[in-house]
């Protein structure tokens, strides 16, 4: 058992407060998961998950505790959650820009993913009428990539335009 176990039961059984303490123990910034096991260990007095998880669970007065540090640091908890968050969209947009940067026109590797979907819808439909008995699998697995890119480019196309349309008006 680890910490994030004791996370998980707080923001499945605890009050709106105490969940947010849970929230810090299942996160991956190193300073807010060290805030949450500081808050839990203060409240049940012990360094165990084990241990502090099952005091959560039988004891009220830990629960009662937990939510008197969680009142009294409030404002911490919520700076440690926002960064979490403000991690997590840096590294969706770092991702994004990424994805971005190899369709520009500069880029020499432009067309590898839409050749790659081509070639494999040209070899699904030949596999169809070459093949007796065509499998499902071989199928799906030939036409999964060639529908998922070029679905995903048009919702893509969709997204980007409908953001364009909000900002200019």
């Amino acid at each position: 058992m680890n910490w994030s176990d004791v996370g998980g039961w707080l923001k499945e059984n605890a009050g709106t407060g105490t969940a947010l303490i849970g929230s810090l123990l299942t996160g991956n910034v190193t300073g807010a998961v060290a805030a949450g096991v500081s808050l839990v260990k203060s409240a049940t007095g012990t360094d165990s998950p084990e241990h502090a998880l099952a005091e959560l669970q039988g004891n009220p007065d830990a629960m009662i505790r937990l939510k008197e540090l969680y009142f009294k640091e409030q404002d911490s908890i919520r700076k440690h959650i926002e960064s979490m968050e403000r991690i997590a969209l840096e590294s969706h947009k770092t991702t994004q820009q990424t994805i971005q940067n190899g369709d520009s026109q500069e880029s020499k590797i432009r067309w590898v993913r839409p050749l790659q979907a081509t070639a494999s819808l040209v070899a699904g439909i030949i596999y169809i009428f070459i093949s007796d008995s065509p499998s499902e699998f071989a199928i799906g697995t030939f036409f999964t990539l060639p529908f998922t890119y070029f679905g995903l480019r048009e919702v893509g196309k969709s997204i980007n335009s409908f953001k364009t349309k909000a900002y200019t008006n």
